[in-house]
């Protein structure tokens, strides 16, 4: 199982490169943008060099793209018949297309997705969770379902195992075609 980030319709640019690292920290194959290329990697702290990325005009081109890839979609939105993420509905390969900061999905970002997920609140005083937060913790429920091989300690903190995803030495992020 694999799992993919879609980024479309994200209000705030800089939260971008902190969703990318934790794409990278939760073993995300691609980070998926769609409409803007360009993005503010403030708070990626060069976990950029560590995914791959992929780029699509519009979000149908995205939706065939994953659908090739017999992908499933799903949003991350309190809607009709959404399910709590904690009971881990992932049955295959799941792309996660997450909600503007402020007003949620689009109906035409609704419209591609599969299923929906949302995140269970036990405190009052807040309707809604931070863009990269929501990621964090849809995400982590995915690795776990699809048993992701946990990174090893190295003394207090995690060891960085795998190789960046370089075109070449310049360090730029890897664009797939």
């Amino acid at each position: 199982m694999e799992s993919f980030v879609i980024v479309h319709n994200v209000a705030k640019r800089h939260n971008i490169g902190t969703l990318v690292r934790t794409a990278t920290a939760f073993g995300v194959s691609e980070v998926i943008l769609v409409g803007r290329k360009d993005f503010n990697a403030f708070g990626s702290h060069g976990s950029t060099l560590h995914l791959n990325f992929r780029h699509f005009y519009t979000l149908q081109q995205a939706h065939q793209y994953l659908k090739d890839k017999d992908c499933d979609i799903c949003g991350v939105e309190i809607a009709d018949g959404a399910i709590a993420v904690h009971e881990h509905p992932f049955k295959k390969s799941t792309a996660f297309l997450l909600g503007n900061e402020g007003t949620g999905l689009s109906s035409k970002a609704m419209e591609i997705c599969d299923y929906f997920v949302y995140i269970s609140q036990y405190g009052c005083g807040t309707a809604s969770l931070n863009v990269t937060v929501a990621a964090s913790i849809v995400l982590h429920h995915f690795a776990g379902k699809a048993c992701f091989p946990d990174n090893l300690l190295k003394s207090t903190v995690l060891a960085v195992t795998c190789s960046p995803c370089l075109t070449d030495h310049k360090k730029t992020m890897k664009f797939i075609r």
